[in-house]
This record gives structure tokens, C-alpha cells and sequence, in this order.
């Protein structure tokens, strides 16, 4: 009986990426990091991170911070409407300079809302 249930559940499918003219020093000196209601997610420049979340709406943020240092750095938001048993991919790009905040954007068909 449990295969006629309706999924209730849905995911985030998030890649961090760092813009090409200060990749050569983010990706050796900071890590990316990727905030999902609040819960915040280690992850590595380019590789996906999957997050499993409950259907509705969720707020994903992406920042970085350089090794050793505490400090959240260019923090973007993106507000995103999972349905039950999608998957939503993320994309989220700091900008050229390191102050500048990530870019967070939906690269598939998703209720966003910027």
C-alpha cells in the first residue's frame, strides 16, 4: 500500500560555482557553503550538494567562507517552491569580485520568486 502514497517530499539539487576571474583563489583558500532554512551545508566548488526537503516553500542561501575564518561572506538568497517529488536545481555564482554576493538562481522550470 505504500507505493499508492503521494510523495510528500521533494528535492534541492544545489551547485556552488566560483566566477572564472577569482576562481584561482577561491577554490584553494574558501569553501562554499549552502544555507537551506536556516540549516547550513559544507559543499565543494562545482560538485552538486542534494538536499531532501518537505514540499512547500524554502529559502537557499550560498556564501562562502575563506578556511579558518568564521565570517560569511556574500551571502545570497533565492526563495524556491518545491513540489512533491520534484527536484529543483540551484545554480549560485559569487560575483567577480569577492565582495560582490552570490548570484541564486533556479536553472530548471521552479516557482521562484527573486
Amino acid at each position: 500500500m505504500n507505493g499508492d502514497r503521494e510523495p510528500t517530499a521533494g528535492s534541492l539539487r544545489v551547485v556552488v560555482r566560483p566566477h572564472w576571474v577569482s576562481a584561482w583563489m577561491l577554490v584553494p583558500f574558501a569553501r562554499p557553503y549552502v544555507g537551506v532554512d536556516g540549516q547550513e551545508y559544507a559543499c565543494r566548488w562545482n560538485r552538486p550538494l542534494c538536499v531532501e526537503v518537505a514540499a512547500g516553500r524554502h529559502v537557499v542561501a550560498a556564501f562562502m567562507r575563506y578556511r579558518g575564518v568564521p565570517t560569511a561572506l556574500g551571502t545570497g538568497h533565492l526563495e524556491v517552491n518545491v513540489s512533491p517529488g520534484c527536484e529543483v536545481s540551484i545554480e549560485a555564482r559569487n560575483g567577480w569580485m569577492n565582495h560582490m554576493p552570490f548570484c541564486v538562481s533556479a536553472t530548471q522550470p521552479a516557482e521562484a520568486k527573486l
